[in-house]
This record gives C-alpha cells, sequence and structure tokens, in this order.
C-alpha cells in the first residue's frame, strides 16, 4: 500500500508549468490557511474539553503555554523533549515521498536506542566525539537494516509494507524488552533497563535542569540534509519519481527496486538516530518504556505535513508545543496531560476533511469563473 495523497502533487524541481499571477500576499494566504484552518479546529477542540471539565479555557490554554514557551528554560524544556521526535518524522516522511508507508517507526526508534545502549556502556568509555558518533553509526545502521530488509519485502515480494512494518513494531519492541528485562538487564535495578551508558556517550548539556543538549546541532544538520535530499537531490528527485508513478519511473530508466529500499533505509536510518538521542541526550540506559509512541507520532505528524520536510519541521514544534502546553495545563487544572493526544487526533481529521473541503471549494470557484465566463 502507498500513500497516495503526497503523492499527487506535481514535482516540484522542474521548474515547469504555469506561474502564478495571483498577488504574493493571495499566495502567501493560500499556504497559511490550509494550516491555519487545522490549527483553528485543534483550539476549538481545546475550549470544548477544557470547559467540559468545567474550568475557563482562554486562562487555562494561558497557563499551559506560559508552562511550554514562557520563558527561556521553558523553550529549551520543549525542544528538549522535542528533539528525537524532529528526526523520526523526517524519516517517515522521507519514506511517504517515495511511496513508502514505513509505520515501523516505533520498532526501529527502539532497535536504534537498544543499539546506542549497548554502544555507550559496553564499547569504552573513549573519546566523547569518538563514542558518540559511534553509538549514533550503530543505531543508524541498525535502523536502515531492519527498515531496509522491509523495503527489499515490499521491493522483490510485493509484501504489502503496512503489514510488515506493523508487525515489525510488535517484533522488534518485545525483544528489546526481553534484552533489557533478561539477559542485558542491570543487576543493579529493579526495573527492566540495560546497563548505563559511559558519559563519553552522552551529550553535553546546553541549558542547565532542561535536558536541552548539544544533540540540538545533531537534528539541525539531520534535517537539513533531509529536507536536501528529498527536495534538491538527483536521488530525491528519482525516489519522488518512484513514488508517484512507479510505471513511468521505471519507464524513464529509475531503478524502482533501488528507489524503494533505498528510501527505506534512509528512513530507518533517521529512525534510529532517533532512538540513539533518546538514550545519549536524556535517558543514559535503554529501559522498556523508552518510546514512549515517538514513532507513532511520527506517522501521525508526517501524514498531516503531507510528508513535505519543511511542513513536517513546523508541524513537530506545534506538536511539542501542544505537549509541553498539556503538561503545564494538567498542573494548574485536572484536565489530564493526554488532552494533546486527542487535540492531535482532532487535527489529522480536521486536515483529512480540509483537504477534502478545499478541493470542492476549489472546484465551486472554477466553475464559477467558467460561468462568468460564458
Amino acid at each position: 500500500m502507498s500513500l497516495t495523497t503526497p503523492l499527487k502533487n506535481p514535482p516540484q524541481s522542474t521548474g515547469r508549468g504555469k506561474r502564478s499571477t495571483a498577488p504574493t500576499g493571495l499566495s502567501l494566504a493560500r499556504r497559511l490557511g490550509p494550516g491555519v484552518f487545522t490549527l483553528a479546529v485543534g483550539l476549538l477542540l481545546a475550549v470544548l474539553l477544557i470547559q467540559a471539565q468545567g474550568f475557563q479555557p482562554l486562562p487555562t490554554i494561558l497557563a499551559g503555554l506560559d508552562y511550554a514557551v514562557g520563558d527561556a528554560k521553558s523553550i529549551a524544556r520543549t525542544l528538549a523533549w522535542g528533539l528525537p521526535l524532529f528526526v523520526a518524522t523526517m524519516g517517515v516522511a522521507l519514506a511517504y515521498r517515495s511511496g513508502m508507508f514505513n509505520i515501523g517507526a516505533e520498532g526501529q526508534i527502539y532497535a536504534g536506542a537498544m543499539a546506542a545502549a549497548l554502544t555507550g556502556a559496553y564499547i569504552g568509555p573513549m573519546f566523547t566525539g569518538l563514542h558518540l558518533f559511534l553509538c549514533l553509526a550503530v543505531s543508524a545502521l541498525t535502523g536502515a537494516a531492519v527498515a531496509a530488509g522491509l523495503g527489499w519485502l515490499r521491493a522483490v515480494w510485493n509484501v504489502d509494507e503496512v503489514l510488515s512494518t506493523l508487525l515489525s513494531n510488535y517484533i522488534i519492541m518485545l525483544f528489546c524488552a526481553y534484552l533489557a528485562t533478561a539477559p542485558l538487564r542491570d543487576p543493579a535495578r529493579q526495573s527492566g533497563t540495560t546497563k548505563a551508558v559511559h558519559e563519553t556517550a552522552m551529550f553535553a548539556e546546553l541549558v542547565p535542569q532542561t535536558q536541552l543538549t548539544s544533540a540540538l546541532f545533531v537534528v539541525i544538520i539531520l534535517c537539513a540534509a533531509t529536507w536536501w535530499l528529498s527536495e534538491r537531490s538527483v536521488t530525491g528527485y528519482r525516489w519522488r519519481m518512484t513514488g508517484e508513478s512507479p510505471a513511468f519511473a521505471a519507464a524513464v530508466g529509475i531503478n524502482v527496486r533501488r528507489s524503494r529500499i533505498g528510501s527505506m533505509a534512509t528512513s530507518g536510518a533517521l529512525c534510529g538516530i532517533a532512538g540513539a538521542l533518546l538514550v545519549t541526550a536524556s535517558q543514559g540506559r535503554f529501559w522498556t518504556e523508552i518510546g514512549t509512541g515517538i514513532g507513532w507520532d511520527a506517522v501521525l505528524l508526517a501524514m498531516i505535513a503531507r510528508a513535505r520536510p519543511l511542513s513536517a519541521v513546523v508541524w513537530v514544534l506545534v506538536y511539542s508545543v501542544m505537549r509541553s502546553a498539556a503538561r503545564g495545563i494538567e498542573q494548574v487544572s485536572t484536565v489530564p496531560s493526554e488532552l494533546s493526544l486527542i487535540l492531535i487526533s482532532g487535527i489529522i481529521i480536521a486536515a483529512t476533511a480540509r483537504a477534502g473541503l478545499f478541493s470542492r471549494l476549489a472546484g465551486l470557484n472554477k466553475l464559477l469563473i467558467r460561468s462568468e465566463g460564458k
């Protein structure tokens, strides 16, 4: 199964087609309109949910936003939570662009986290930069191997990647849980965790007491590299062509199998690095609940962003603020922090409905123009 929605967009790198004659302001409004629409729906849902709990919506929402972005420490704390999500979402979006539906991000994150935990704990200690690079590299290779195998099944045997990636989540997560609770469990701790990694395998903290580390720079580089790979490189163009029309791509000489496997491997590598960041930038070890649904969040956010790298970055920022604000709201009211999950679900529905709504409006506009021209 392929995600067809983002692939219906025309190629952006060809530079062909008619130039838009609309004013710049109108063009900007058209671009921002869908995002504003979905955010407005999310805000309306938040107001209704908070009102249903018996609290005043506006003061409660403002208190949550103050907790999320009220000062420098709040912003740093919000960014720290979102760092792995940025990388994982970019990875999932990259697979979508090539027509591959990688919903195995959660399992690939767990595999990457386990690889980083073992590399950080059992190899070294050594020079900090080298040890960190080794942890990230091993995690990337682990995630890439998992995703490439699933991509190979799709490309060669036509195995539905939705089923294979979905099932791979359970296999990997349960296997990692077994390792953390049995053969690799830290005997000094009661819970299912591996040994703590060496200090040389941890990123340095940038803002004290916020968990924002120098991993921020790694995430910025990875996001920029993913955007360039997807939107500006020849390889990315081939992957997009494969996603939009595999038959046409094959007719013009693009190796469809290689494109599918390559895009999945790169997607898995990014998800593996996201798992490594959970260990090397915050937790310091692997434990059975380390992922906390980040992979699923990445899948949903990549869908909302329609697999566009820049849009994915914006939506991860918005979602990180929402999650942090939800925790702030929980502290000043009885509204649970799971509110953010309800909101993101509502936003997804709104984004899906918006696509149909806007296409209908565009169709009505065309009919109106034609009727006026007669």
